[in-house]
């Protein structure tokens, strides 16, 4: 029997971003398989309806769900865990984290499947960060078991998201080092059990979202959804590897 896989998409504000991750999954075998969750947060009518939108046109048959009242995070670490916490939760084997500004490659699920049976990984990684070895937790394209995932779980909690620092450091206070937002929890929970990570080289995602992204007129898209959707994609594969002013960003994939 195939395992069970779910797909956990947090988003907040980005909805020309999320139209382009769905369609890159839309494109991979496996797409007619796949149980895909978009979580949105900090909800509004026009953000309901943008993504209803994008669903409709790039992946019809995800489902998607609406953040309730919750304290605020820094780096949209409430929505990212609530949704790996949703995921769990619907019982799949593996369980997937895909951001709305990542892009997945045709071959993502064959080749994270390939890396779950590589060995007894905590959590496998779409793509290696620059200047960190194939062991580090990265965010984008994410995968974990089930029981990997569950050792996280219980620290999905609202003491943690009222405090991060605070929490982490009363539960890890070893490792300050592995950071506190989403991913350092994941690497602090990983690090007490002695787990590691494992990640794809070459990467099988691209991270396209960067930090000055609809702050400077040239990496602005305006105009209806469908507009920016498609000056978006002209605008990820013109951008000067100079001009990234993110380390994290990657060229749009052709």
């Amino acid at each position: 029997m195939s395992p069970t896989i779910t797909i956990c998409i947090p988003t907040l504000k980005r909805p020309e971003m999320l139209a382009l991750t769905l369609q890159h999954l839309s494109q991979t075998r496996q797409a007619s398989q796949l149980d895909v969750r978009v979580f949105v947060d900090h909800t509004t009518e026009e953000r309901l309806a943008d993504v209803d939108y994008v669903r409709d046109a790039y992946f019809p048959t995800a489902n998607i769900y609406h953040a309730t009242n919750h304290v605020l995070c820094g780096g949209g670490s409430w929505n990212i865990l609530q949704s790996l916490k949703s995921g769990y939760e619907t019982g799949a084997d593996f369980i997937f984290l895909i951001e709305e500004d990542i892009l997945i490659r045709p071959k993502f699920f064959d080749r994270h499947f390939e890396m779950q049976a590589s060995g007894d990984f905590f959590v496998t990684c779409g793509r290696k960060l620059p200047n960190r070895d194939e062991f580090y937790y990265s965010n984008p394209g994410t995968c974990y078991r089930r029981e990997k995932l569950a050792l996280v779980i219980p620290h999905i909690n609202d003491k943690y998201f009222a405090n991060q620092t605070a929490y982490l450091e009363q539960h890890f206070p070893d490792m300050q080092d592995a950071g506190v937002l989403d991913d350092g929890v994941v690497r602090r929970v990983m690090q007490s059990v002695g787990g590691k990570a494992l990640c794809a080289i070459p990467p099988i995602v691209s991270h396209v979202g960067f930090h000055y992204y609809g702050r400077m007129p040239q990496f602005t898209v305006e105009g209806t959804l469908p507009e920016k959707i498609e000056k978006l994609r002209v605008l990820l594969t013109k951008i000067n590897p100079a001009d990234r002013y993110s380390s994290d960003f990657e060229p749009y994939p052709k």
